[in-house]
């Protein structure tokens, strides 16, 4: 039992939590995964994702465990899995169980032992990686055809067969070259097809093919891999799945003393901690450079440490081998209070929810009081020896993310223009007073090849400001685009500060005379700045171009989006009852009143 303070300092009894986080899944003995999954029932998920399965291996210990993984980490699973090998069959028949089971993502487990026969009875061994390739990316094309499901793709592990000992990888003939081959196909061809890639050949390397690749489990079950590594493997794909839920890592919460340097500062003084120059120094050098590594592809960075605020800025203005300077980061919070509060503060500041962080501590104390207190926070036990840590990260694949969208590169450069602008704030008696000192100004866009990675991105993982959690994908974000009885748009807000970048996403559909908002999606970064009167306004007027009558608003309740449980009543709408869980809300055309707003509208005639 632990005493784990609130943010309001008042001390409340939290017991460390019985089920396991994320990252320990990927440790966990199968037998022990299946048995924890086996515990978990639909009550305790607050979320089902459909799924079906396809192997040209045998696939029911990987269901299984995938099932147990998502189930641990609170999504139910309805699974279809397929016979054994039949991939190209379910794909072609477009009567097959795949299609009735409507899932939203299919699963093509594709292996390297499937393929060898194949290979080594080919005459043609020139051509045949680009056969396969072609065969594979055509299956992509049919499933996508009949089914708006989210494809992903096991790449293929690259084998140990060595019939030219070094020289193998050099010659275009041999089963390694063809896979290899294979696996550069299908990488570059994903992004194309919206295939998403698990990257299977790095799981079997980090373990070790000689292990991973169990001859004799191929031979008596057609079994791909060794159990010993399916959790790993099917945490993996779990990451994957749940990315394209919106769920995943978006700040990294480090300590410092003994976790970006060796030592403590209090003690050993910013002269005699080790960066760089001893061979402990070094290992912390290099963590270094693997967190600025992730800054670089947008995950924030942040500082929860038990030191000197005055110290700590100093260390890192001062010492000569730090490769991280405190610009780096987001949020720094560096006093002697507990980390539980002081990471709600943190929090606070960067208005995430909790799932979107991870902290990395090296002391046991600290890691057990926070996950005591945020159970949703990942808190992966790090290694004694730091030269281990960037080895931890890989295994435990904390930071799944997909390419980095111009927002995710500027979203430190955000917050540090937040800092200021709450700096402005202070200054002010009134809020209007405020929004007119930021001269803020609106760009509305129509989700163009610009926009639409960022709306994407919006679309997929906003939960907070979110009115009906409808997740689409990018196919069907273009068709809305082009569908005149739709009006989608997004606002890039810009003000003197900086620019915030696209902030908002509405999708209005015409219904009859009635202009529904199918999905309102704001970044709660830009909550109280007038942001929602403006974009109001900008569906009203839409509704009107679309000649309908009234617009209708939906808000469907979950765990993450009270903030917007009344923003239809405050901004004029009326509530019209209910459908199931959704309350409709509806407002009149002709009825509206706009506000006056202080920010400078720009949008061509067209969106």
């Amino acid at each position: 039992m632990l005493v784990a303070p609130t943010r309001h300092g008042k001390a409340l009894l939290t017991e460390l939590p019985d089920q396991p986080q994320a990252w320990e899944l990927v440790d966990m003995p199968y037998h022990r995964l299946i048995s924890l999954g086996r515990r978990v029932d639909r009550t305790k998920c607050s979320h089902d994702l459909r799924l079906a399965i396809l192997g040209d291996a045998a696939t029911q210990h990987y269901a299984q465990a995938l099932g147990a993984v998502l189930k641990l980490r609170g999504w139910w699973p309805e699974s279809y899995e397929a016979e054994f090998d039949t991939i190209r069959q379910e794909i072609l028949d477009p009567t097959s169980q795949l299609y009735r089971a409507d899932p939203e993502f299919v699963i093509l487990l594709t292996t390297t032992q499937a393929l060898w026969h194949r290979h080594a009875l080919d005459p043609a061994k020139a051509a045949f990686a680009d056969e396969v390739a072609n065969d594979i990316v055509e299956l992509w094309k049919r499933l996508k055809s009949r089914s708006s499901a989210v494809i992903l793709q096991h790449n293929l592990v690259v084998p140990l067969n060595r019939p030219f000992g070094n020289h193998t990888a050099s010659q275009p003939e041999t089963f390694v070259a063809a896979v290899t081959r294979i696996n550069a196909r299908l990488l570059a061809a994903a992004p194309e097809h919206g295939v998403k890639i698990i990257d299977t050949e790095f799981q079997a390397s980090y373990h070790g093919k000689r292990h991973w690749l169990d001859e004799r489990l191929w031979c008596q079950a057609k079994q791909a891999l060794a159990p010993t590594f399916i959790p790993s493997l099917a945490k993996s794909v779990s990451d994957a799945l749940l990315l394209e839920r919106g769920v995943g890592v978006k700040c990294v919460i480090v300590d410092l003393d003994n976790t970006m340097w060796g030592g403590i500062l209090a003690e050993d003084g910013a002269d005699h901690i080790e960066i760089g120059q001893t061979e402990i120094g070094l290992a912390f050098l290099r963590f270094q450079l693997a967190l600025l590594e992730l800054k670089s592809r947008g995950v924030l960075l942040a500082i929860c440490s038990k030191n000197d605020h005055a110290n700590v800025v100093s260390v890192f203005e001062n010492h000569p081998d730090m490769i991280l300077r405190l610009s780096d980061f987001a949020a720094c919070v560096a006093n002697f209070d507990d980390k539980a509060s002081n990471i709600n503060a943190i929090r606070d500041k960067l208005n995430l929810g909790p799932d979107s962080f991870v902290f990395l501590d090296d002391t046991a104390f600290e890691r057990a009081l926070v996950r005591s207190a945020f159970p949703s926070i990942q808190v992966p036990a790090l290694s004694d020896d730091p030269a281990n840590f960037i080895g931890d990260l890989a295994r435990w694949n904390l930071f799944e993310g997909m390419s980095a969208t111009s927002e995710d590169l500027a979203r430190l450069a955000y917050y540090q223009a937040d800092d200021r602008r709450e700096a402005i704030k202070a200054r002010f008696q009134g809020l209007d007073d405020f929004i007119a000192e930021l001269a803020m100004e609106a760009h509305v866009q129509p989700f163009d090849g610009f926009a639409l990675p960022r709306v994407l991105q919006l679309v997929q993982r906003s939960n907070q400001f979110n009115l009906t959690t409808i997740r689409y994908g990018e196919s069907d974000l273009r068709r809305f685009a082009q569908d005149a009885d739709a009006a989608p748009f997004c606002i890039r807000l810009a003000d003197r500060l900086g620019d915030n970048g696209i902030i908002a996403a509405v999708i209005i559909r015409k219904v009859d005379a009635d202009a529904v908002i199918d999905t309102w999606i704001m970044s709660c970064r830009v909550l109280g700045r007038r942001v929602e009167d403006l974009t109001v306004q900008l569906i009203v007027e839409r509704a009107g171009r679309l000649g309908c009558r009234r617009v209708v608003g939906r808000y469907t309740p979950t765990a993450k989006n009270g903030i917007v449980e009344n923003l239809y009543r405050q901004h004029g709408f009326s509530e019209a009852g209910s459908d199931g869980p959704t309350r409709v809300f509806r407002l009149d055309v002709d009825k509206y009143q706009p506000r006056k707003l202080p920010i400078i509208i720009h949008q061509p005639e067209r969106v």
